[in-house]
This record gives structure tokens, C-alpha cells and sequence, in this order.
């Protein structure tokens, strides 16, 4: 019997010292994550900050909140509000863990959910009413062993009629792994269901939204290196009491290190198209984009700036609007943004590219009435000025055939006739008799290549002036009113 009795006091010090351990673990990893948040980067004018963190033996309760800070009079409604839009949670430690999907193990688990008790009563019996007396936002939290969370946040389903406008959303749910909380990199599912917005301009209907991010790293912190997919199925747009869009779209993108360099790809699928913005002869489209060789610490260098830039503007405008801004103050941050802005011309010009590395394709097919109607391959590679770099004085400096000599680029465009409005057709008619275009059974045709300066249009070898030439006459033509007989109707 005591040795039952010591063995009840060992497994329940043992526990208790457990609780205790992983208790100061999952403080430590929910202030580094809220410390991390950057709602508008590069600026602290809204943060996020721990309120309350109220620490016991199997659990804690916190209160995350949303703080203004630094806003002008004309928007003391937001400052209003500082500290007081918050996020309460409640904390359960492990090692056994109970939450939605049932048992499992783990540091902790966190379920929270908006708080809306400090709103005044006209706002929160507004909310109530809209999400059916449901919290508007619940999060859920898995702190695993291994130092990553699992994450869920759960969007309740509303409903919001008015003579003005109509919403309404059935589903909405983000799962993640952040497998590092800290380094900001991980796996993230949405899933969105039966979206309705309907207005007197109009109404949009989205039944299936489905995304995948994986947040692969954050170089310098800054430049998020990523794969993502996104499709929207069903997705419809009226107005007028008419269709004007309607199909299925699948956005993808990609990027990645190729070691001092990023490259990257993006993809834009469209299928099932109809609606009166679409083509008679469209039934599907891709379009896609595909880069390499851009300089890793200079595209870093940029992003960097560009946060600076954006955080000195909200600034100065914030400033401006509550009329109680340093005229000194103003006058540096204005000096600091044109030297930035400067620096980030350098870096672009100077350090962004790679002569004989650095280089994009652009493709494009658009398919319908049981043929291909139209396709767009494209391929620009950079060279450099004798293998080397130009600064942004010297690129202003040089003549169009040096300009020229900077990139190799090649055009292959081929479209059905029937395919453009007859508008558009008549608009290009200059461009078929200047040489741009030439058309051939029923179809309109360029093939543009420029190669160490060497332009060949349509088979026709020019000098660069000679091509500028061409596209100026041709641009200066304007819109005929007539089609001549060698432009093909295409049966309009």
C-alpha cells in the first residue's frame, strides 16, 4: 500500500513538475509568435500585444488585443478601440490533449475566439445577429513536441440581408504546420464554401474555394520564398440581372534559391468560360509566366526597401492628416524617401540582374469553337552592356541600338481572325500592311526575334530604327474604318 501510495506521489510530481515545464515552453512560444506579427510591416502604427496572460498549473488564460497607436484625431474611432479588440484564449497543457477532433498528445492545446464583450451593445447585438450568436472567428492550437503548431481558424457561417445589399458564406477554414514559429515557415489549407455577395451593381456567387501555401522560408526576413495553389470553381459575376463571367480558375505559383539567384513560375488556368465578357469562340485559357537568375541579396534589398517606403508614406500621411506634423520631421522623412527611392533604382539597375543568367518566358493559349485560337510564346534573356551591368545614367545615355543589344528577345504570336472583334481587327490593319502582322489562312501571325542586336520581323531582317519606324507608322495609322479585302472577316 505505500509503495502504491509513493508511486501515486512520484507520477503526480512528475506530472506537476511536467505542467510546470511545459507551461514556461508554450509562454515562451506564444509571445515570440505574437512579437513576430507584423500587421503592416515595417511599421508599429498597429501591433499586436499580450494584454493578459494569466499563467496556472494545467493551463493559461490570455488575451491577445489589436493595438492603434500614433493615429490622428479624425480616426480616434479606431483609437478607441486600442487594447480592447482582442482575442481571449484559454491554454490546456499536456502531455494529453483534448480539442475538437478529440484525444491526442502534445505541449498544449489553445482554443480562442474574438471578444466581443467590450463592443457597445448596437455593435455587438449587430454581430450576433449576423453569424446566428456564433463567435465570428475561432482559432485552435496544437503546440506539438516538437516545437512546431498545428493550426485551425474557423470563420462561422453568416448571413446579412439588407434593401441594399445581401451576403452570405456557408464555410471558411484555414488549417497550418508551422513547423517553426519564429522563422515564419510552414503549410496552410483554405477552403472556402458557397460565398454570395449581391448588390444593385451586381452579384458574385463563388461555391469552392480552395488554396495551398507552403511558406518555404523568409530570406532576410522579409521576401517570402513560396508554393502556392489556389482554385475557385463555379465562380460567377452578374450584372444587370445578366451573367457577365462565369467558369473555373487555378492560380499557381512558385518560387525558389538557385543558389545566389531566385527563379520562379506562375501558372493561370481559366476553363468552362461563359458569360457576355467572354469571347463566342473562348472555352478555355493558360497563361503563364516563368523567371530566373534574379540577384537573391539585391532582390532582398529591395523588398526592404519598398517596406521602408511604404512605412515613411503611412507616416507622413498620418501626420498630415492630423495636422500636428513636425515640419522638420516631415521635411527628413521626405529626404529619406527620395534617397531610398533612389537607392532602389541603383540596386535594380546595378545588382538585380545577371548578364547571360537572368531572363523570362511568357506563354500563352486561349482554346474554344474545337481549335486552338490563339497562342503567344515569348522568351526575353538578359545580356548586359559588354557582359556587364549599366547604371541608370548610363542606360538614359545610350542610343535604341545599344538599348537593343541588352536583351535577346523572341515573339511567336499566332490568333484565329474570328477570334478579335471586328473593332479590334479594323485597329490593326495599319500593323498588317507595315509588316507587324501578316495573315494566312484565316489567322494573324508575328514572329519577332532580337539577337545581339539583330532584329528579324516575319522573316524580314531591319536595323532596330527600321523596326521603331515600323511601329510608329503603323501607330499613327489609328483605326480604319474600313477592312480591306486581305484582312479575313473570320465570319463575323
Amino acid at each position: 500500500m505505500k509503495k502504491l501510495l509513493l508511486a501515486v506521489l512520484v507520477l503526480g510530481g512528475l506530472w506537476l513538475a511536467a505542467g510546470y515545464v511545459i507551461g514556461n515552453k508554450v509562454e515562451d512560444t506564444v509571445r515570440a509568435q505574437v512579437a513576430g506579427q507584423e500587421i503592416i510591416p515595417g511599421s508599429d502604427l498597429v501591433r499586436l500585444d499580450i494584454a493578459e496572460y494569466d499563467k496556472g498549473l494545467f493551463g493559461a488564460d490570455t488575451r491577445i488585443c489589436l493595438v492603434f497607436d500614433r493615429l490622428p484625431p479624425d480616426m480616434a474611432m479606431l483609437q478607441a478601440y486600442s487594447g480592447k479588440l482582442c482575442d481571449r484564449g484559454e491554454i490546456h497543457y499536456g502531455p494529453l490533449l483534448f480539442g475538437p477532433d478529440g484525444p491526442s498528445l502534445g505541449l498544449a492545446y489553445a482554443r480562442s475566439e474574438l471578444d466581443l464583450s467590450p463592443l457597445p451593445p448596437e455593435i455587438k447585438q449587430m454581430v450576433d445577429g449576423l453569424f446566428a450568436g456564433q463567435p465570428p472567428v475561432i482559432g485552435h492550437s496544437w503546440y506539438t513536441f516538437d516545437g512546431g503548431v498545428d493550426l485551425r481558424v474557423l470563420v462561422s457561417p453568416f448571413r446579412f440581408e439588407s434593401p441594399e445589399l445581401s451576403a452570405s458564406l456557408a464555410e471558411l477554414r484555414m488549417d497550418g504546420r508551422v513547423d517553426d514559429p519564429v522563422a515564419k515557415v510552414g503549410d496552410f489549407f483554405v477552403r472556402g464554401r458557397d460565398l454570395r455577395v449581391a448588390g444593385p451593381q451586381g452579384a458574385l456567387v463563388l461555391p469552392e474555394l480552395d488554396a495551398e501555401v507552403r511558406l518555404k522560408a523568409m530570406l532576410g526576413e522579409v521576401l517570402p520564398l513560396i508554393d502556392m495553389t489556389m482554385a475557385a470553381n463555379g465562380l460567377s459575376v452578374s450584372a444587370g440581372g445578366r451573367e457577365q463571367v462565369a467558369g473555373n480558375v487555378t492560380l499557381r505559383t512558385r518560387t525558389r534559391e538557385d543558389g545566389d539567384t531566385l527563379s520562379g513560375d506562375s501558372g493561370l488556368w481559366l476553363d468552362a468560360l461563359s458569360g457576355d465578357q467572354v469571347p463566342e469562340r473562348v472555352d478555355s485559357a493558360w497563361l503563364g509566366f516563368d523567371w530566373h537568375g534574379f540577384d537573391r541579396a539585391a532582390a532582398i534589398r529591395v523588398q526592404r526597401i519598398s517596406q521602408e517606403l511604404d512605412s515613411l508614406q503611412l507616416e507622413m500621411m498620418m501626420q498630415a492628416m492630423s495636422g500636428e506634423g513636425d515640419s522638420a520631421a516631415m521635411q527628413e522623412k521626405g529626404e529619406r524617401m527620395a534617397a531610398l527611392g533612389e537607392e532602389m533604382i541603383t540596386v535594380m539597375s546595378t545588382q538585380l540582374l545577371h548578364p547571360e543568367r537572368t531572363g523570362m518566358t511568357v506563354k500563352m493559349v486561349v482554346d474554344g469553337a474545337g481549335e486552338r485560337q490563339l497562342t503567344l510564346d515569348s522568351a526575353l534573356d538578359y545580356n548586359g552592356l559588354d557582359g556587364l551591368n549599366p547604371s541608370f545614367a548610363e542606360l538614359q545615355m545610350l542610343p535604341p541600338a545599344a538599348l537593343a543589344r541588352l536583351v535577346d528577345l523572341s515573339v511567336d504570336f499566332d490568333a484565329a481572325s474570328a477570334l478579335l472583334p471586328p473593332g479590334l481587327r479594323a485597329g490593326l490593319v495599319d500593323y498588317q500592311s507595315s509588316g507587324w502582322l501578316r495573315q494566312q489562312d484565316g489567322r494573324l501571325r508575328t514572329r519577332l526575334t532580337l539577337e545581339q542586336g539583330e532584329v528579324t520581323l516575319n522573316g524580314a531582317s531591319m536595323t532596330v530604327e527600321e523596326l521603331m519606324s515600323k511601329g510608329q507608322a503603323a501607330a499613327r495609322g489609328g483605326v480604319s474604318a474600313d477592312l480591306p479585302e486581305t484582312l479575313d472577316s473570320g465570319g463575323y
